[in-house]
């Protein structure tokens, strides 16, 4: 019998790579409710533990997936001189990025990232009690819109420095963004300018 060429074991980044190569490819045929972490290991041709090495769950893996198949390259920070304008279009920006995830997709991983949030804070307040209640990641949405205001604010528009503003406000057009995927209502350009006219806008104000 000829020799034959034994199969590569791959390591590092090439095996990294065929995971969330995998993961991408389950999350657009199974969607992310319906992926599981064999599905990945069976179309990555591994083993689970090879995934949960890197990756401690499917919510996990699916981010990073997200983050190399997703692409954030088109966010920018626009810079037209009027707030209104500048929030409007750097939210314009998240249609054609939820339109690639999809909405189902994008409810379903909400929905996880929340309970893993709160169990986080659970863990934690049992460890420290004063440490217990709401914590606030900063998102890239957040960290733009800090800029953006920070930009108002040098400007006249707005009385109160950015600095200064609860986490929940800086986190409020991801709130509202994501209050509109889970009823499934259509978000367009029309609901952006609806939530930067009646409610981004004079809570920024009223700060």
């Amino acid at each position: 019998m000829e020799n034959e060429p034994k199969a590569t074991r791959r390591r590092g980044k090439v095996l990294e790579n065929a995971i969330l190569t995998a993961a991408w490819e389950q999350l657009q045929q199974h969607g992310y409710a319906g992926m599981t972490m064999d599905d990945i290991a069976k179309t990555a041709h591994t083993n689970k533990n090879a995934i949960y090495r890197r990756w401690p769950t499917k919510l996990d893996v699916t981010i990073a997936t997200l983050q190399i198949h997703v692409s954030l390259k088109d966010f920018y920070l626009p810079d037209t001189g009027d707030l209104r304008d500048d929030v409007v279009a750097f939210l314009s920006e998240s249609i054609p990025l939820i339109n690639a995830i999809g909405v189902q997709n994008i409810k379903a991983i909400a929905r996880d990232r929340v309970l893993t949030i709160q169990s986080v804070l659970d863990a934690r307040a049992k460890q420290d009690p004063a440490k217990k209640g709401p914590s606030f990641q900063e998102n890239i949405v957040v960290q733009y819109l800090k800029t953006i205001l920070q930009r108002a604010f040098l400007r006249g528009e707005l009385t109160t420095d950015p600095k200064d503003f609860d986490g929940v406000i800086l986190n409020l057009p991801v709130l509202l963004i994501l209050s509109r995927l889970i009823t499934e209502n259509t978000y367009d350009q029309q609901t952006i300018e609806f939530f930067v006219d009646k409610v981004l806008l004079p809570v920024f104000k009223a700060q």
